[in-house]
């Protein structure tokens, strides 16, 4: 090798030494170092290896639905389509002991739009979670105002539009005042476009009035006497007793026997 052949290896040396810093750079940009490997995640679940499996957790809505949802563009399911009901349900099931689990829950739900593919999963066990969880109550108050308005048009915004007792008696007075703002506005862009399932209720009753009762039963503390006619907003009629809003903004419940459909 001569003088100028060696030159030459010696000058592609440096500049490899140079561009190794850019190109580890470039190999990690993409990498977090837990993993987040859906294979590595389906291994984890197997073994019931907890700390993995949050490890490996999808982070993001994104990522989220890349590994649970199904992919439009190619209109086949993702990695882990099959499996999402059992490993979201895992998830959530740890989250009762790991507060990793409840942020990554709160980032992904503050991005979320619902779906009826693994999202869905997700969603069932998030209103669970924070119909039972006054410690989730607290991680919501330290979101910003544009993370909260995503989080209730996530939780609110499914077919069957419900605000439930559980949920209007965990909240707290302000953050339960922000998730009723994000359900009227939802309530009145489905009026607006004339949704199918939205509906005006009035109270009627042979007596001419019925009570608005603290909770679901006869022998409840009354709140108020609703008049026939009367208009209300049903929050949640899931249940023989339905959970109501009147005008004036009291809330409790009324039997279903004694509402009609204006």
């Amino acid at each position: 090798m001569n003088k100028k052949e060696k030159l030459k290896l010696k000058m592609f040396g440096n500049l490899l030494i140079g561009l190794l810093p850019l190109l580890l750079l470039f190999s990690f940009k993409n990498f977090s170092p837990e993993g987040e490997d859906p294979l590595k995640l389906k291994s984890a679940y197997l073994n019931k290896d907890e700390k993995k499996f949050i490890q490996n957790f999808p982070k993001t809505f994104t990522d989220f639905k890349s590994v649970f949802g199904w992919n439009d563009k190619t209109d086949k399911p993702n990695i882990l389509y099959s499996e999402a009901y059992d490993f979201i349900n895992y998830f959530f099931k740890l989250s009762s002991t790991s507060e990793d689990c409840k942020e990554i829950i709160l980032k992904i739900a503050t991005q979320a739009k619902w779906e009826a593919d693994g999202v869905n999963y997700f969603h069932i066990n998030l209103v669970t979670l924070v119909e039972n969880d006054k410690e989730f109550n607290k991680k919501l108050q330290r979101l910003n105002n544009t993370d909260i308005n995503t989080f209730w048009h996530f939780y609110f915004d499914i077919e069957n539009l419900v605000y439930s007792s559980k949920l209007y008696n965990i909240l707290d007075y302000q953050m339960r005042e922000k998730a009723m703002s994000v359900y009227n506005t939802l309530k009145k862009e489905r009026i607006n476009k004339n949704y199918r399932n939205i509906k005006t209720y009035q109270i009627f009753d042979k007596d001419g009035y019925c009570n608005l009762r603290k909770s679901k039963s006869v022998k409840s503390d009354i709140i108020e006497k609703l008049e026939n006619n009367a208009t209300i907003d049903v929050l949640d009629n899931r249940d023989d007793w339905w959970f109501v809003q009147t005008k004036n903004g009291l809330v409790g419940f009324v039997h279903k026997s004694r509402i009609n459909i204006k």
